[in-house]
């Protein structure tokens, strides 16, 4: 293996570090939306909607933590002036996709 592509899989691992801790944090916040009333939890949850993804992660990372934003964004478009609730599609929808990014890093 090339020097090169040791320091790219060096960057993918330390990305995909900063995107597994992102990935907790949303979860955390999803989870305290969940508690929160309506107007809150519509902030939070647009807080959400306006991540970015993280550069630089590997490629099945990147998918995951791609697929999480865009629920996310989903949800919010979903909340707005209304609450949406937990057991709602697009919620669901949201919670897995956080799971199925926190499982990425543990394969």
């Amino acid at each position: 293996m090339n020097k090169t592509n040791k320091v790219d899989r060096h960057r993918a691992h330390m990305s995909d570090d900063q995107s597994l801790i992102k990935a907790r944090y949303c979860r955390s916040i999803l989870k305290v939306a969940a508690i929160s009333n309506d107007q809150e939890a519509r902030g939070l949850i647009e807080g959400l909607a306006t991540e970015q993804p993280t550069p630089n992660t590997s490629a099945p990372m990147a998918e995951a933590e791609r697929a999480a934003l865009a629920a996310f964004r989903i949800l919010a478009g979903h909340q707005h002036g209304r609450s949406v609730p937990q057991t709602s599609n697009e919620w669901v929808r949201a919670v897995r996709a956080i799971e199925y990014w926190l499982s990425i890093h543990d394969r």
